[in-house]
């Protein structure tokens, strides 16, 4: 998170970041970001 925060806009950058298990899919294989969206973020 430090190496981008020093190379891109404030607005740009990374403020969290949350290792899963498994990737949630549709049935035609696409990434359902909104299911990624709605998880509870783990502290």
């Amino acid at each position: 998170m430090s190496y981008v925060a020093e190379r891109v806009a404030p607005h740009k950058k990374v403020r969290l970041v949350d290792f899963v298990d498994v990737i949630p899919k549709s049935a035609s294989g696409k990434i359902l970001r909104k299911d990624l969206r709605g998880r509870p973020a783990t502290a």
